[in-house]
């Protein structure tokens, strides 16, 4: 069946009916991950005994692998270029309570994706470098955002090609040999791009005024149906921005370029969920060991405020014991009926310094930019 239609509960494995009927598409990514999932449910109907908790680990491997070669692949970035931070680099990403959380509890799979776009800042500026580009694309879709910069060097626009034409391709082939409906997965696709609601970037401004009755819900609509296309604008001028100001032919140059783009992504996307910081931290971690130091605070206290906010949007983490027990799921329920106004505020309060935290951050690249370093990419 279509991962892009609507998909129901499965008695005997599925534990929480997030994605009934009622919810719309329960896939919002390209085909990659779907098809890997299939497989890992192959994999599981050989070995797994029909005991559904060796599914739940079989599904986390990928992530968990890819989490560990993640944080490799920063170590041995700042070792070959002589850093003395290079181990910072591994055990920050290595023992950061957010990262387990994310990839080995939760089972969000972006450190794929940022497994892919780290391979091709190791490569030289070419073709490799689009593929692996288009890789992290294919794996998740955010990744598209640094194609430009990725593509940049001997022959741009075919790297650009391979960039984009690679996840396009890949996914319109998936679609037509399994027969899947190109409308549906169309209109599940477009649905993506601006949607709104409770969000790490500055709309969760008018969202939370709209939880205390202070923006009325056709405002927030109006705003969601209209803003929610700004962080499009937004990084298309990072782009530019960051060509002119640092431009892509140097390593630190390429590195604040991406950070640039990040933020500009993650300050006014309609929704940014907690899994979107991991593309900014691993930026950061590059530029910490490589070239600023003295930002190290800046991502604790970035790593700090999502994980609050995570520990806040999933209360008290309860809802992960929910695959043994998932009668939890009723009382997560209740507990945030009871303290949804204070579980609300929160929610804004760490959203907000998370925001003013990439504010600063972009600030500080301003004033950095034009700072061109003459080190080659190697």
């Amino acid at each position: 069946m279509s991962p892009y239609a609507n998909m129901g509960f499965v008695p005997g494995l599925s534990f929480a009916n997030d994605f009934g009927y009622s919810f719309g598409a329960a896939v919002g990514y390209l085909p990659f991950w779907p098809l890997l999932l299939a497989g890992i449910y192959k994999l599981y109907s050989l070995v797994g005994f029909g005991d559904r908790f060796v599914y739940y680990f079989l599904i986390k491997q990928p992530i968990i692998i890819c989490d560990v070669l993640v944080a490799y692949c920063l170590y041995r970035y700042a070792e070959r270029r002589g850093s003395e931070r290079a181990s910072f680099a591994m055990k920050v990403w290595l023992f950061s309570p957010f990262n387990i959380i994310v990839s080995a509890i939760w089972g969000m799979f972006d450190s794929i994706a940022v497994l892919f776009i780290l391979l091709a800042l190791t490569v030289r500026p070419g073709a490799y470098r689009g593929l692996l580009a288009g890789l992290a694309t294919f794996a998740k879709s955010i990744p598209v955002i640094f194609a430009i910069p990725l593509s940049w060097g001997p022959k741009p626009l075919r790297n650009l090609a391979i960039a984009i034409g690679l996840p396009v391709v890949a996914t319109l082939a998936v679609i037509w040999a399994t027969g899947w409906s190109f409308s549906i997965f169309d209109t599940t696709m477009q649905s993506t791009l601006a949607t709104g609601r409770q969000s790490l970037s500055a709309w969760e401004v008018p969202f939370y005024l709209n939880t205390i009755g202070w923006l009325s819900n056709s405002s927030l609509d109006f705003y969601y149906q209209w803003g929610g296309y700004l962080w499009i604008g937004a990084v298309l001028a990072a782009t530019l921005l960051a060509f002119r100001w640092f431009g892509f032919d140097s390593e630190r140059g390429l590195v604040r370029s991406l950070l640039l783009i990040t933020l500009a992504f993650l300050l006014l996307r309609g929704q940014v969920n907690e899994q979107y910081s991991l593309y900014l931290y691993a930026f950061m971690v590059i530029d910490i060991a490589m070239w600023s130091p003295g930002r190290k605070r800046l991502l604790y206290a970035s790593v700090a405020s999502v994980l609050l906010y995570h520990v806040t949007n999933d209360l008290l983490l309860i809802r992960y014991v929910a695959p043994v027990y998932p009668h939890i799921l009723v009382i997560e329920a209740n507990l945030i009926s009871a303290v949804n106004p204070e579980r609300n505020f929160l929610l804004f309060f760490w959203a907000l310094l998370f925001w003013l935290l990439n504010a600063y951050l972009l600030v500080s690249l301003y004033k950095e930019r034009g700072d061109r370093t003459p080190d080659v990419l190697a």
